[in-house]
């Protein structure tokens, strides 16, 4: 298995560190920390880079990849330090690895920058950031720096983001929802400069992506076309090919290859054609990690919920409008289903019918004042049906049973085709033909080799 990241650590009695104490028990020599990494060295970096003395650590956050350091300062405001838990120099390191790790760094800060001037989507404050630094030579002892572990500092906003729960009113949990139906909205509404886009789309695009881009970025429909088709192409390639990761071990089949043809058949298909295309192909950045658990959230003079930051912006990426998720999580997912009716997902099996009641009211007290505030995310949604279920299927697996995945989403594709083929909508039946015979060769040729 190898070194992912740190356990958590445990004091002497055995028990879980508590997250308190943390300064007093580093400089006394007790760090719970010390067996991995030492918190001074984190201390003199903070102080080097912000330029002000640390005066104490009132709480270290257990994050499933980072640490959160809340540190105190002796002459501007709390911040928070997320430090990871994983270090690429330890041995037998076997987490992200640091060629995906650095660009992931440099795009959330780039994102950081990004929205520092957009009060809408509340995006945390970035003070100073460092990528991983990878030492040269066999990894063999432990590091005696923390270089191997990737840094960022941000302002502390008021508040904390595990109230769900804290939440005693219905009221309060209406009124936090519709914050962040604003913050979501404030999100998809936000007109993203393209230069942005044609540096960040492809580094953030899931795995697995073509080597180019087959196209200038561009909010196009004929962008897209092109983008999803080398998608497919990335992901599925020819017979006896490897499909998915190394570690599935697995390769093209005939059934993931006849459904290969059928969903590059389908996609000039089924993207909409529309005389406004710059609302359904406006480029959307998304925070991919949308929910309670990445917010701050505090209570105000009314006692009401605040929300005051979202964080946690490194799962990020850029799609269309008409691929942009609205998820939002808290107990369980709270979504638009195909026709952008509120819905939920993730609902443990022993929910009660009064839990699934709930939820449902939940989501509709999130999706109906997003699509108040952004009513072009209701068309998109409507608008890419069949688009969001390929690019969601694609997104979503996981390199199991590529027959059998592939194989079913091939299905899939061939009936769509025949429905559309019948219909009147994106095109008149002489026209899916002309498309199925014409335009997705054309991309095909565009796009063979990549």
């Amino acid at each position: 298995m190898g070194y992912y990241r740190d356990d958590w650590p445990k004091m002497q009695d055995s028990s879980d560190f508590d997250g308190r104490q943390t300064l007093t028990l580093a400089r006394s020599g007790r760090s719970p920390f010390r067996k991995e990494w030492d918190v001074m060295l984190l201390v003199r970096e903070i102080e080097e880079n912000l330029h002000s003395q640390v005066v104490e650590i009132p709480f270290v956050y257990h994050g499933s990849n980072n640490y959160g350091f809340h540190i105190q300062l002796s002459n501007r405001p709390d911040v928070i330090a997320r430090l990871a838990r994983g270090d690429v120099n330890m041995p037998g390191f076997s987490g992200l690895s640091i060629d995906a790790q650095i660009p992931e760094v440099k795009f959330e800060a780039a994102t950081y920058e990004l929205f520092h001037s957009e009060p809408g989507i509340l995006a945390s404050r970035l003070l100073y950031h460092r990528i991983p630094r990878q030492h040269d030579g066999p990894r063999l002892q432990h590091p005696q720096d923390i270089t191997g572990r990737r840094l960022l500092v941000f302002e502390k906003a008021e508040g904390e983001s595990e109230v769900w729960h804290d939440l005693d009113q219905a009221q309060r949990v209406a009124s936090l929802l519709a914050q962040s139906a604003r913050i979501r909205a404030a999100l998809f509404n936000y007109q993203l400069p393209l230069e942005f886009a044609a540096a960040w789309l492809r580094e953030r695009l899931f795995e697995h992506k073509p080597k180019s881009l087959p196209l200038p970025v561009a909010p196009t429909r004929e962008f897209w076309v092109a983008l999803f088709t080398a998608k497919i192409n990335a992901t599925i390639r020819n017979i006896g090919d490897m499909i998915g990761w190394e570690s599935d071990n697995e390769t093209v089949g005939p059934i993931a290859a006849a459904a290969k043809q059928s969903l590059l058949r389908l996609i000039p298909l089924m993207m909409p054609m529309d005389n406004d295309q710059t609302d359904l192909y406006r480029l959307v950045l998304e925070h991919g990690d949308f929910g309670i658990h990445n917010m701050s959230i505090t209570m105000d003079a009314s006692n009401e919920p605040l929300v005051t930051s979202v964080f946690d912006w490194e799962t990020g990426c850029i799609v269309p409008a008409i691929l942009s998720d609205p998820l939002m999580a808290v107990t369980v997912d709270l979504v638009a289903d195909e026709d952008a009716a509120p819905s939920t997902t993730l609902v443990n099996s022993d929910a009660t019918p009064s839990n699934r009641e709930e939820y449902m009211t939940w989501a509709r007290q999130y999706i109906e004042p997003l699509f108040h505030h952004a009513p072009e995310y209701e068309r998109a949604i409507k608008a890419g049906k069949d688009a969001r279920h390929l690019w969601f299927a694609l997104r979503d697996w996981r390199g199991e049973d590529p027959e059998g995945y592939f194989g079913d989403l091939g299905t899939w594709a061939e009936r769509r085709i025949k429905e559309l083929a019948a219909s009147n909508w994106p095109l008149r039946s002489t026209e899916v033909k002309w498309r199925l015979n014409h335009q997705n060769s054309e991309a095909e040729g565009t796009l063979r080799g990549l």
